[in-house]
């Protein structure tokens, strides 16, 4: 069994986060309960990644344990979650800390949240739920001196294979999310599929149980896509995974566009997963009712849908007409499908652009509200865009002239 000391694996996280976990080791002592490093914190620091996040396993009742440590100096309970007996502790006013109960879990149908149970079950049950075995490692944090690795699955030896294997057949049909998950691991770690769990995949993406809910589907989506790896959407595309989204055939696209747009658009980490949803959908007839899109999400998709449309030979005013007003989403997906260089020079000389007169003043020169204000108005866009006119005074001695 693999073994090594407390300062080694600690070693990997900052000095405040160890200080945290002598204080959460000394108090599960002090209480009687048995705590767990688990899961991504344990393959992180084998792999010997920078930790971001710890999560301690509880043996027990989590909540209990987490007001225990609240009695504690420097110790406070910030969030609860009663149903899944977790908390989630703030230690030293800077350091968060999520305290899971050790539960297990039944699927009452495939792809729904499953129901937990058994809460403050022994480890072994607890890590049968888990996704991969290389997420059921885990380390024990009671005892003294040499600090083991708890393996029942045979995770060390795949993390040393740099293998992804999930636990039993079942495990994508009862969570299809898992496949994203799959992808997201490999991608991140520079892993392999191990074949078994390659085949199951591509089986259940045969057969797509289509009445499943896709919100833990998008998280995940979101999540893989926020990476800073190259080729997300080329192996979303090579491994099928795209089909839990849609059937609509696949458009291919050169990633690297994404980058080159993006100096000139920027996005918000939340946002970028969409990016790629569009892709799969823009050529869709109907956007699937599963994904719950939101009537935003749907008109970027839509605005993607007819700036394609359009016609491609443009001059400036209509450049301008074309990319005025779309949301950003929209444009960057467009010119990853297009490399329309119309749209870089939109951006850069067109964009700011804009029509300082307004419906009062086209009323105080003499004219009645009319549909003939807004052709007025694109004159005047014309004449600022070709001739170069800058102030609203130089607009005005325009209209005027047309007048």
């Amino acid at each position: 069994m693999y073994t090594n000391s407390i300062n080694s694996f600690l070693s990997h996280i900052n000095k405040l986060s160890c200080n945290a976990l002598e204080v959460c080791i000394s108090a599960a002592k002090e209480y009687g309960v048995n705590i767990y490093l688990i899961g991504g914190i344990v393959r992180d620091l084998l792999l010997e990644k920078e930790l971001k996040d710890i999560d301690i396993t509880v043996e027990g009742n989590a909540i209990e344990f987490a007001k225990f440590l609240e009695s504690k100096k420097n110790c406070k309970i910030i969030a609860v979650q009663e149903n899944l007996k977790t908390a989630k502790v703030r230690i030293h006013d800077c350091i968060d800390i999520d305290f899971a109960s050790t539960r297990e879990e039944k699927y009452l149908s495939p792809g729904v949240m499953p129901e937990a149970y058994n809460f403050g079950c022994d480890l072994s049950k607890d890590v049968k739920r888990r996704d991969f075995t290389i997420n059921t490692l885990a380390i024990k944090l009671n005892e003294p001196g040499e600090y083991n690795i708890i393996d029942y699955f045979g995770g060390l030896q795949d993390l040393n294979d740099c293998k992804i294997r999930i636990l039993h057949p079942k495990s994508f049909s009862d969570d299809p999310s898992r496949i994203i998950r799959a992808i997201k691991f490999k991608k991140r770690l520079d892993f392999e599929y191990e074949t078994n769990t390659y085949t199951l995949m591509q089986n259940y993406l045969k057969q797509i149980n289509q009445s499943i809910p896709l919100e833990r589907i998008k998280h995940e989506l979101c999540s893989y896509f926020s990476m800073n790896k190259n080729n997300l959407y080329k192996e979303l595309i090579n491994t099928n995974a795209y089909k839990l989204i849609t059937d609509n055939p696949v458009i291919k696209i050169e990633e690297s566009n994404i980058c080159k747009i993006k100096k000139y658009i920027s996005l918000s980490k939340k946002e970028q997963w969409f990016i790629y949803i569009i892709f799969l959908l823009v050529n869709c007839s109907s956007i699937p009712q599963r994904l719950n899109l939101d009537s935003k999400q749907k008109k970027i998709i839509q605005e993607t849908k007819e700036m394609l449309e359009a016609e491609k030979t443009f001059d400036n005013f209509e450049i301008y007409k074309l990319f005025k007003d779309k949301n950003n989403l929209s444009l960057l997906a467009y010119y990853v499908l297009t490399t329309d260089e119309n749209l870089i020079k939109f951006i850069e000389e067109l964009k700011d652009i804009q029509v300082l007169t307004t419906g009062h003043d086209l009323i105080a020169l003499g004219l009645k509200p009319s549909e003939y204000f807004n052709k007025i108005f694109d004159k005047i866009l014309k004449e600022k865009i070709f001739n170069g006119i800058k102030t609203k005074n130089e607009e005005l001695e325009f209209v005027k002239s047309l007048l």
